[in-house]
């Protein structure tokens, strides 16, 4: 007589199946990184359509009014000395007092001295350095219009050899 014999069932092989299942895992991963990326890409999107629209719609004021200076008027326009040329005098190197002179302008011009000019302006140490190196000066300045006009000028020197100039606004 003939027997079969049946093989006997081994231990069950997992391997494929853990593998599709990691596969499965890897490819939902994927999807939701790029549903993430994709909303987050949009809202970008969103934004800068936005500001696009903001600048476009953004209006340039054009009824700014314009007053020039009546030639009949005997008020004058403002005047920056532009020579090049600056005053003599005080402690400071010429590019010092070039930037210090650019200052008592603007200051000068704002509170009222016309037109500035480095002709007849006479500078005058008041104090000399102390141990920081701080020292002040009085600049007086003609006005160009037969009027001179007296600013304090405090020079501050820093550690890397720039001297800071200030120019103190009087009441």
């Amino acid at each position: 007589m003939e027997i079969n014999q049946v093989p006997e069932p081994g231990p069950k092989n997992n391997q494929k199946t853990l593998l599709y299942i990691a596969i499965a895992v890897l490819l939902c991963c994927c999807c939701v990184g790029t549903a993430a990326g994709g909303y987050y890409g949009y809202q970008a999107y969103v934004a800068a359509q936005q500001v696009v629209e903001d600048v476009q719609d953004f209006e340039i004021p054009t009824n700014v009014p314009f007053v020039p200076v009546d030639p009949g008027s005997t008020e004058t326009a403002p005047n920056f000395d532009t020579s090049g040329e600056v005053p003599e005098g005080g402690l400071s190197d010429e590019e010092t007092r070039f930037i210090a002179w650019a200052s008592v302008q603007l200051v000068g011009i704002m509170s009222g001295c016309t037109t500035p000019t480095v002709e007849g302006t006479t500078i005058t140490v008041t104090q000399q350095p102390d141990a920081s190196g701080q020292w002040r000066e009085e600049w007086n300045v003609n006005c160009g219009d037969g009027t001179f006009k007296a600013f304090p000028l405090v020079f501050t020197p820093d550690s890397s050899g720039f001297v800071n100039v200030e120019v103190e606004l009087q009441p």
